[in-house]
């Protein structure tokens, strides 16, 4: 009778530990699952993040004003400000990029221009001689920029420029710097909290768990 209660108490023995084998191969298989979502979850916030800041990027795209070209002057076609306004000042903002773009609308030869005080160019397009050509020239302002002219025709076909603001090491002060802004900045790292605090709680509570069967098991070997 003893060797059969003994041998009752060891296939007991035996099945309680095959059990806890399998629920551990099992837990284990769930963290294993778990981890892989919780992998693709915060793979997919740096994804957004990313595309939030990349769109913030691309919407940096230069601040285009357009004129007509005569003789007589530069003619402001767009923004809506400058329209049919006779050699418009253009304020512009340190740090940031403009193309500055006209037609010629009376078959004469024009350029566009911009130079700074001393009248020394910066930036200059190509010569247009036919009428309904265009040309254009794409910058960063900068605070020495003074005016904007046609080189061949400079004494009517000339208009202020006014730089606002300052530049440090080549590059505009904040946003003009073309870097994202603040409110982008914080919205990718609330994007981010989003995905991932979640994913860090369920973690802890999963660790939790697994900790707490552990110490039941023990328990119950004991």
């Amino acid at each position: 009778m003893n060797g059969v209660r003994g041998s009752g108490s060891e296939t007991r023995e035996l099945e309680r530990e095959t059990s806890d084998s399998a629920d551990r191969r099992e837990e284990s298989v769930d963290r294993r699952a778990f981890l892989r979502r919780a992998g693709g979850a915060v793979g997919t916030a740096g994804a957004v993040a990313v595309g939030v800041a990349g769109t913030g990027d691309a919407s940096a795209q230069a601040q285009r004003y357009e004129f007509g070209g005569h003789t007589l002057g530069w003619r402001g076609r767009s923004p809506e400000a400058i329209a049919d306004t006779e050699n418009p000042v253009i304020e512009l903002e340190a740090g940031t990029e403009y193309e500055f773009w006209f037609e010629n609308v009376d078959g004469a030869p024009h350029n566009i221009a911009v130079q700074d005080a001393d009248e020394n160019t910066l930036r200059e397009s190509e010569t247009v001689t036919e009428e309904g050509a265009t040309a254009s020239i794409t910058f960063t302002a900068t605070p020495e920029m003074a005016q904007y002219i046609c080189l061949i025709h400079p004494t009517t076909m000339v208009a202020d420029v006014e730089v606002s603001g300052t530049v440090q090491g080549g590059e505009g002060v904040g946003e003009a710097a073309g870097g994202p802004s603040v409110e982008t900045l914080a919205l990718v790292g609330a994007l981010v909290l989003a995905f991932v605090s979640p994913v860090l709680f369920a973690l802890f509570l999963f660790s939790r768990r697994g900790e707490n069967e552990e110490e039941e098991r023990e328990v119950t070997t004991r």
